[in-house]
């Protein structure tokens, strides 16, 4: 029968460094396992039946390519994985993920910008007794400084194709490959610098998909570390220079996972946390229903002529975006959403509708639906995807009901998007990843980290209604390590309204030139409106916010009351005006980018259609 495992002979086998180049060569050896060149190498050396010009063409004695020899595996694509990496995908994703893209792709994540460092950090290392030391300095290869070639960083973790996997594992003599050999031996973290080097350096460089479908995620330096250190990963001169490792995965971090996208990850660690490759487990095989599922479906659609497209989850909005209301203003004279600046990425509470509609809204109308053309550009969200453990349904007061999982008690974690204009697509992101309170919300392309993963408030970790971020394990225990305050939950708010102290959050700290300038210009206005002693109140004694209509929204802790804001999520419904007169102008309507609504308010113009 087939064989599907092979292990490196135990004479062949490398004793890996940390930050040695003896990654790299274990991976080579690995290839060379991999195409049978451990058996046939040898016979070669044995039988001599290999001929001069035949070696030199990668053929045997008959002409038949060396990869192609009766002891190499039989691949297409070949996976190159850690032992501390796990699939999260099913194995149809997979399959079906890697065969829809060209059959010579090569995943590899590289930076495509070459590296160019400074000669003093740039040093020719030299591994023996179990530990990489450091000789002296090595000349810097970069094509612009007229040296040789550029080189690369990229992760040693990749999927290839089995063209470039013989390449690698046997090079043709005077190759790139053959003379790279030789420098990168004395580079440290080798492995981050060899593979993507030779592909974008050789014939293979247009093959490139720059991915490798693996979710890593890192913390800390290893000069950080709470306890005592691995001097093993601190080889530098300065000895508070040191390297890292990624992060262990824990049960907090699955629905990073899930929504990454991602095909594997790493690092896990079962002694860390043995329950997590379970949860995966039973996600994948729920997956691979679902792939089966939709097989079918399409299959009975097709053979009916039919274009229907599988149901949404509620959360989708039939896929036609929501509006984010904040609750204590829907019964204002304005009400107010979570929208963003046109010419900006700031994320603010901004009036929700155009001047004449409030007046017309029908009691109730957080309730129903909305027209877009009604409403003020930049205020359409679409949430999701969203993680799947747990629940969200919207509830007849217009609230979203969280349901927590079977491992997550915040429920689904969800990306929010903004719906309109040039930027549709982007993220709602804490500013900067910042892990205390006071963090600017802003728009930014989507990255899949804790930081644009927001779960919603069901009255227990966070106020019912409530939108909030939770800090990641991993961070949590930094901030502990490094005696600060941590608030693992934060939720959207606004800045002066609420019962905590805020003067504690450094919100000075590691601000750019323009939010500073910014900062300058509000001082010379004077206080905000919220600061005057004849501010507008609500019934129940707290400052109205309509005070902060048009400020950015910002995070604080979940426990902050009266600074939280708490929403409504109000959905639009496609409004078909067809070519009848009174239609909505083109300029009008060219201000939101989709037409939707279930109108709660309705002109005469619109009941006639």
């Amino acid at each position: 029968g087939e064989e599907y495992i092979r292990i490196v002979p135990r004479k062949k086998s490398v004793r890996v460094n940390w930050g040695g180049f003896t990654m790299v060569k274990a991976t080579l050896v690995a290839l060379n396992t991999a195409f049978g060149l451990d058996h046939y190498n040898d016979l070669r050396k044995q039988t001599k039946n290999v001929t001069k010009l035949a070696e030199e063409e990668g053929t045997d004695a008959k002409g038949r390519p060396l990869h192609d020899n009766p002891h190499a595996f039989k691949f297409h694509k070949l996976i190159h994985l850690a032992s501390t990496t796990y699939p999260l995908a099913s194995n149809t994703e997979i399959r079906n993920t890697i065969a829809s893209h060209p059959l010579d792709a090569n995943f590899l994540h590289i930076i495509l910008r070459p590296q160019n460092p400074t000669p003093s950090v740039w040093n020719y290392f030299v591994e023996c007794d179990d530990a990489v030391h450091r000789i002296y300095r090595l000349p810097i290869l970069n094509y612009e400084r007229g040296n040789g070639v550029d080189i690369y960083t990229s992760s040693q973790w990749f999927i290839i194709s089995r063209d470039f996997a013989w390449y690698l594992a046997d090079p043709p003599k005077e190759s790139f490959v053959d003379y790279y050999l030789e420098y990168i031996e004395h580079v440290v973290v080798a492995d981050e610098s060899f593979f993507g080097t030779v592909l974008r350096n050789t014939h293979f460089c247009a093959t490139l998909h720059n991915d490798n479908f693996l979710h890593l995620q890192f913390d800390r330096w290893e000069n950080e570390a709470a306890g005592q250190r691995d001097e093993r990963k601190c080889i530098m001169k300065n000895p508070d220079h040191c390297g890292r490792s990624p992060t262990t995965m824990t049960l907090d971090y699955l629905p990073t996972l899930e929504l990454s996208g991602d095909l594997f990850a790493r690092k896990f660690d079962d002694a860390v946390e043995p329950l997590i490759k379970d949860y995966i487990d039973k996600r994948r095989e729920k997956e691979e229903e679902i792939l089966k599922r939709e097989k079918e479906f399409m299959k009975d659609m097709e053979a009916e002529n039919k274009t229907e497209s599988l149901p949404l989850e509620e959360w989708e909005f039939q896929g036609e975006g929501v509006l984010i209301v904040a609750k204590e203003t829907v019964g204002d004279k304005e009400p107010l959403c979570l929208g963003m600046e046109k010419d900006n990425n700031k994320v603010l509470l901004r009036p929700c509708f155009r001047k004449e509609v409030p007046p017309t809204l029908s009691p109730n109308w957080e309730t129903g639906a909305v027209i877009i053309e009604e409403t003020i550009s930049y205020n359409r969200w679409d949430i999701g995807p969203c993680s799947s453990d747990g629940d969200l349904k919207r509830n007849e007061t217009g609230e979203l009901e969280m349901i927590p999982g079977e491992y997550s008690v915040t429920g689904p974690k969800c990306m929010l998007k903004i719906g309109d204009g040039a930027r549709a697509g982007r993220c709602l992101d804490v500013d900067s990843e910042r892990n205390q309170p006071g963090g600017l919300m802003h728009i930014y392309p989507c990255v899949t980290k804790w930081h644009q993963l927001f779960s919603f408030g069901n009255g227990t970790i966070a106020p019912r209604g409530a939108i909030h971020a939770s800090l990641p394990l991993h961070i949590v225990r930094q901030l502990e390590n490094k005696k600060k305050n941590v608030t693992a939950q934060l939720c959207l708010g606004v800045k002066g309204r609420g019962d905590a102290d805020e003067s504690s959050w450094d919100e000075d700290k590691g601000k750019n030139e323009e939010e500073e300038k910014e900062d300058n210009q509000d001082a010379e206005v004077g206080p905000h409106p919220w600061e005057q002693p004849d501010a507008d109140l609500y019934p129940n004694g707290r400052k109205s916010l309509q005070l902060w209509s048009g400020q950015q929204i910002q995070t604080t802790p979940c426990s902050n009351s009266g600074a939280v804001i708490e929403w409504y999520y109000v959905p639009f419904i496609i409004e078909d005006y067809g070519d009848e007169e009174g239609m909505i102008s083109d300029a009008d309507a060219s201000s939101s980018e989709k037409s939707s609504g279930n109108s709660a308010t309705m002109s005469e113009t619109d009941e006639e259609l």
